[in-house]
């Protein structure tokens, strides 16, 4: 039978041209490559060299030979990488949230119910935390929308409003509330990993320019520094989420898109049941 390591030196043998060379890549003899060569023929049940005195070279049947191991060994790297992800997956619960402010609270909570379960988050855009609800990528998807498909299980998780944040001598500073029209053609800090509130601002400012910090850190401290607005949300308020100093004022957005209420979404499974008993 052919076994995966001979595969591999035949490859050699067909990239490098020679079985010395192949010997040499793999730290073996040429005569042990000669033994395993011997034996991908006998396992093939076909010559698959010709050879003289002075030269070994594949003939028309080698290199099907060799791309049909090359095929066979890519096939065993996605056998691997399967069973790896599968062992994985039982020991994970896998989340996509469509924004960062759920998992504040959800990750905690998971912890707590699944104490021999390692937690994997990740923040995407709408578009791609639907495909990985749809695709079973994820274990638990957060939606900013209750889904009305049967097959799911949905619970509310939570309510969170978007604010913009100015410092304390800015021409809205003294507003009790605005509206994104208001905002459009102001200038704004941003982070990176937000979501889908990155594309509701990007798509409702559009007269506006947006200075993205992708780091946390360098995030607040720039905010500390500038004098551009910036965003919160009454959620990151109360928790106490990023210390941008106290000279600035957040003020609430009245669009009823940036009130939202984000639900936890799930297939059917036992493995997720006690987040939503």
């Amino acid at each position: 039978m052919l076994n995966l390591l001979e595969l591999q030196q035949l490859i050699a043998v067909s990239e490098l041209g020679s079985f010395s060379k192949a010997a040499e890549r793999f730290f073996v003899s040429t005569p042990t490559i000669t033994r395993s060569m011997r034996h991908v023929e006998a396992a093939f049940g076909a010559t698959l060299f010709n050879r003289d005195k002075n030269k070994v070279t594949l003939n028309e049947t080698g290199r099907l030979a060799v791309e049909r191991a090359r095929h066979v060994l890519q096939e065993a790297d996605a056998a691997v990488a399967q069973v790896q992800a599968f062992d994985r997956s039982l020991r994970t619960i896998s989340v996509v949230s469509c924004a960062p402010a759920p998992l504040w609270d959800l990750v905690p909570r998971i912890t707590r119910l699944y104490p021999g379960l390692s937690t994997n988050t990740r923040v995407a855009d709408l578009p791609a935390t639907e495909q990985a609800l749809r695709t079973n990528a994820c274990d638990i998807a957060v939606l900013p929308y209750r889904p009305d498909d049967q097959g799911l299980r949905v619970r509310h998780l939570m309510d969170e409003q978007l604010f913009v944040c100015v410092k304390r001598d800015h021409a809205l500073a003294g507003r009790t509330s605005v509206t994104l029209d208001d905002l459009n053609g102001f200038n704004f800090l941003l982070g990176s990993d937000l979501g889908f509130w990155n594309d509701l601002c990007r798509n409702r400012l559009t007269a506006s320019k947006f200075l993205v910090q992708g780091d946390d850190f360098a995030l607040a401290e720039v905010i500390r520094q500038s004098s551009l607005p910036c965003f919160t949300t009454d959620v990151a308020v109360r928790m106490r989420y990023r210390n941008i100093g106290d000279s600035r004022v957040s003020i609430p957005i009245e669009d009823p898109e940036v009130n939202v209420s984000f639900y936890l979404v799930a297939r059917n499974s036992p493995k997720v049941a006690k987040l939503f008993g």
